[in-house]
C-alpha cells in the first residue's frame, strides 16, 4: 500500500492479506481498537485478493475499512476516489461509505474489476481514496498470496449463495455479482427483492447504499434469512432524484467473511425520478 498512510491505518491494512487475516491471533495483532472514533478518521481502501474465472480472465476484489463508528462519507468518482488506470475507469466504485459495521469490521469485496487472462504479475491497478484529509492507495495485483477461493471453498466446504433478481430468472454465485435495473420515485419506498438458494436453511443478507448522491434509508439493513421463505426483500427510500446503486451481499453467516469465501454480490441500479 502506498500514499499518505498513517501508522494506525497501515496496521489495519495489514489484515487485508486473505491468508494472513486468518492466522493472526487477537493478542498478536499490531493495531488497536483505540484508533476507532465516532468521526474524523480516514477510510482505508483494501485489496482483498483475486480469483480466476472459467474463461481464463481474472477478477480483483476491492473493499474498505472505516475507523469511524458514526461518520459516513459520500465521495464521488473523481480526484478523491478513483481507479488510477484509464482502462478500468468504468469500474463500479463505491462512492458511499457507511460507518464501521461492528460485527464484521470492514466491508468485504464491495466492488470488483475484471482483467484479461494475460494480465501480468507485475501490473497494478491502484484505487486511490481521500477522506478526512488523508489520501490512501491500495494496489490490486495478481500474485499467489492473494488468490481466493471462488465461488466455493473445498477445504471448508463453503459455497456462495445462488442469487436471482427475478423469480425464475438468471442466477449467479460469487463476488462478480448479478445486476438489475429498477425505477423509483424520490421519497417513496421501493421494494428490492432477491431469490436466494443455499444448502443452509438460514443465511445472512445485508443491504447497503453503494453509490448515488442522495441519501438512502432502509427498513432493515441486515438480517438472517430463511431461504425457503420466498425472496429476501428490503424497502429502500431515496431522498432525491438521481442514479443510485444498492449493493446486496449474502453469505452463510458473517463469521465466514473472515475466510474470504464465499459470498455473492447483487447490484440494483436504481433510477430515481421526482
Amino acid at each position: 500500500m502506498r500514499g499518505m498512510l498513517t501508522a494506525s491505518a497501515l496496521a489495519c491494512c495489514a489484515l487485508a492479506n486473505p491468508a494472513g487475516a486468518q492466522q493472526i491471533g487477537l493478542s498478536e495483532q499490531v493495531w488497536s481498537g483505540d484508533v476507532l472514533r465516532p468521526s474524523g478518521q480516514p477510510l482505508v481502501p483494501i485489496y482483498d485478493g483475486w480469483f480466476t474465472n472459467p474463461d481464463g480472465t481474472h477478477t480483483l476484489c476491492y473493499s474498505y475499512y472505516t475507523m469511524n463508528t458514526e461518520e459516513s462519507f459520500d465521495i464521488p468518482v473523481g480526484e478523491n476516489n478513483m481507479i488510477m488506470d484509464e482502462r478500468f475507469a468504468d469500474a463500479l466504485i463505491t462512492t458511499h461509505f457507511d460507518p464501521l459495521p461492528p460485527a464484521y469490521r470492514h466491508v468485504f469485496c464491495a466492488f470488483t474489476i475484471d482483467v484479461p487472462a494475460d494480465f501480468g504479475v507485475g501490473e497494478r491497478i491502484v484505487w486511490r481514496l481521500t477522506s478526512n484529509g488523508q489520501t490512501l492507495e491500495v494496489p490490486g495485483k495478481i500474485i499467489p498470496p492473494y488468490v481466493m477461493d471462488e465461488p466455493a471453498s473445498g477445504g471448508r466446504g463453503e459455497i456462495a449463495p445462488l442469487v436471482a433478481l427475478e423469480e425464475g430468472g438468471e442466477a449467479v454465485r460469487g463476488r462478480r455479482g448479478i445486476h438489475t435495473e429498477v425505477r423509483a420515485s424520490a421519497g417513496e419506498p421501493v421494494t428490492l427483492s432477491a431469490w436466494i438458494e443455499h444448502e443452509e436453511p438460514e443465511i445472512w443478507v445485508g443491504w447497503a447504499h453503494h453509490s448515488g448522491a442522495g441519501s438512502v434509508s432502509f427498513d432493515r439493513k441486515e438480517y438472517e434469512f430463511a431461504t425457503a421463505s420466498g425472496p429476501a426483500t428490503v424497502q429502500a427510500s431515496f431522498s432525491e432524484p438521481g442514479e443510485y446503486v444498492i449493493r446486496m451481499q449474502t453469505i452463510r453467516d458473517i463469521a465466514s467473511f473472515e475466510f474470504y469465501c464465499c459470498h455473492t454480490n447483487a447490484y440494483f441500479h436504481v433510477t430515481v425520478g421526482d
